[in-house]
C-alpha cells in the first residue's frame, strides 16, 4: 500500500513537503487487524472523509483510556473523552495538527473498522515499524502519551461469558 499525504510524517514519508511529494510502500498485515492492539502501533482503516479511500494512524490509546485531545487547553490528562470499548483513539504523527484528520477531529474509531496493520515500510528504504520503539521515543511519541491515562476506567468485553 502506498502511503499519501503528510499525516504520518516523520515516521512515514520521511521527507514529505512542499517541494518533496514522496511516498513511502508498506506491508500491511490483514489477519486480525484489531487482534492484540498497543498504543503505538499503526493502522488502517477507511477514511472517514471517504471510505472508499485507506487511511492510516497511529493508535494513541486503548479502551478504558482517557485522552486529552491535542487542541484541548489542558494538557495534564485529567479531563478529555474515555475511549469506549472496541474503539481506539488514532492520531497522525504530523507535528501540525493541520495535516492530519484523526480522533481529535472525529473521536475514536471503532476496532471494527480496523482493516490492518502497517508492519514495514517497503520503499523506498526497507525497514521493520516497531511500535515498541515509539511507545520509548522521548520526541513527539513522548508528548502524545502525556496526554494519555492509561486504564482510566476498566472495560470488560460485555456479556462475555455471562448467561443471561
Amino acid at each position: 500500500m502506498w502511503v499519501n499525504g503528510p499525516s504520518m510524517t516523520p515516521y512515514l514519508n520521511e521527507g514529505y513537503g512542499e517541494t518533496n511529494v514522496t511516498k513511502d510502500m508498506v506491508l500491511v498485515k490483514k489477519a486480525n487487524a484489531a487482534e492484540g492492539l498497543q498504543r503505538g502501533m499503526v493502522v488502517v482503516f477507511p477514511s472517514l472523509r471517504n471510505p472508499s479511500i485507506p487511511t492510516i494512524k497511529r493508535v494513541i490509546a486503548l479502551p478504558g483510556d482517557r485522552v486529552v485531545p491535542r487542541n484541548s487547553a489542558s494538557n495534564d490528562g485529567s479531563a478529555g473523552p474515555i475511549v469506549p470499548w472496541n474503539h481506539v483513539w488514532v492520531e497522525g504523527d504530523a507535528a501540525d495538527p493541520k495535516k492530519t484528520f484523526d480522533s481529535n477531529a472525529h473521536g475514536p474509531v471503532s476496532m471494527s473498522l480496523l482493516s490492518g496493520r502497517v508492519s514495514y515500510v517497503l520503499w523506498p528504504r526497507m525497514r521493520k515499524l516497531r511500535w515498541e520503539d515509539w511507545a520509548k521515543d522521548g520526541g513527539e511519541g513522548a508528548k502524545k502519551r502525556a496526554r494519555v491515562q492509561e486504564d482510566a476506567v476498566r472495560l470488560e468485553k460485555p456479556f462475555d461469558g455471562r448467561e443471561f
